[in-house]
């Protein structure tokens, strides 16, 4: 049962449910209707964007697999963690705020962080040839938190790769849990163990610690590096699909082809400036349909095909789901 913060201290077990939110995103940008998951454990999307919002942990783990099981994608948080921008997470940006060392940032973040759930509990753990940050359960689930487990996986293995840079060595880097079945038993290259508890933990060199974040500037390199390059990707993506958006396959192969890049590269690209291809088509999709809604005479079922929706009824669903009122609304409301 979802509560205010506003009103109450959440009770134990409890966690902020917009922690979720980035899961919701990653499936509406694949135009997957998350409406099914919500309603199997009785939450309304518009919770998920109220930070003031608590549930218990229990709940979101549900939600999450629900998601997970509606896309048909086993390592779903897995993937949401990989894109995430770390910057939303208040506790991530705020350590991070002139932090020197990984150290520095490891020892504030423990203490920020039991402001977005009181189901975990954050250590660090420094022995003589190895730190390991643990992230343990103040309870045994009984709803396995399986994307939950892969979502931590990303975010922690990045947050390491981007620190150590040239000295990263995945072969000294291990991640724990009884739900490994939310990663590949070979992600990243790093050793994944079996744990025994429900929560999860990261091991590392110990000597990882003091590599120094040079300044500020690191930080936003840390949670969204952007490069002009890629910025030029993402523009030039806009640019070749604009005549293209009715076809049916424009999957990564097709569009890097038509850029001339190598998928990985233009994967890479995207990545970088925190977006995805679906992502990026979509909102492509809603720019050209307000063009032609204000500019020319197209008819609502014209325009809908030229953006590849044979069915006008669709195209209206879509551009309601995006902007909030329908192609017929939005082109009166610029006669207005």
């Amino acid at each position: 049962m979802p509560f205010n913060a506003t009103s109450q201290e959440h009770s134990e077990g409890f966690v902020r449910l917009s922690l979720a939110a980035p899961f919701l995103r990653h499936l509406t940008d694949r135009d997957i209707n998350p409406q099914p998951a919500l309603d199997q454990v009785g939450l309304k999307a518009e919770l998920l964007s109220d930070p003031s919002v608590y549930v218990h942990s229990e709940l979101v783990y549900g939600l999450l697999n629900a998601f997970s099981d509606l896309s048909g994608d086993r390592y779903l948080g897995l993937n949401v963690g990989e894109t995430f921008d770390l910057q939303e997470w208040p506790p991530f940006a705020q350590a991070l705020q002139s932090t020197k060392t990984l150290f520095e940032f490891f020892t504030r973040f423990v203490g920020l962080v039991p402001q977005e759930s009181n189901s975990v509990r954050h250590s660090l753990v420094i022995e003589a040839d190895k730190a390991t940050y643990r992230i343990k359960r103040q309870q045994e689930p009984t709803v396995p938190p399986i994307q939950v487990t892969g979502f931590g996986a990303a975010i922690y293995v990045r947050l390491l790769q981007t620190v150590v840079g040239d000295s990263w060595d995945a072969s000294r880097v291990r991640w724990e849990s009884r739900y490994i079945n939310g990663l590949p038993i070979d992600y990243k290259g790093i050793e994944v163990g079996l744990g025994t508890d429900p929560g999860m933990q990261i091991s590392f060199p110990v000597e990882w610690l003091f590599l120094r974040l040079v300044s500020e500037g690191s930080a936003k390199h840390i949670t969204s590096p952007r490069r002009d390059q890629d910025v030029t990707v993402v523009a030039a993506l806009r640019s070749v699909l604009r005549d293209k958006l009715d076809e049916t396959d424009l999957g990564p192969e097709v569009v890097a082809g038509l850029l001339g890049i190598q998928p990985e590269r233009f994967l890479k690209a995207l990545q970088q400036q925190g977006t995805t291809l679906p992502r990026e088509i979509k909102r492509l999709r809603v720019d050209v349909a307000k063009e032609h809604l204000i500019e020319d005479q197209m008819t609502i079922a014209e325009i809908g095909l030229l953006l590849g929706y044979s069915d006008k009824s669709h195209f209206t669903r879509f551009f309601r789901g995006q902007t909030g009122m329908t192609p017929t609304k939005f082109r009166n409301k610029q006669m207005c």
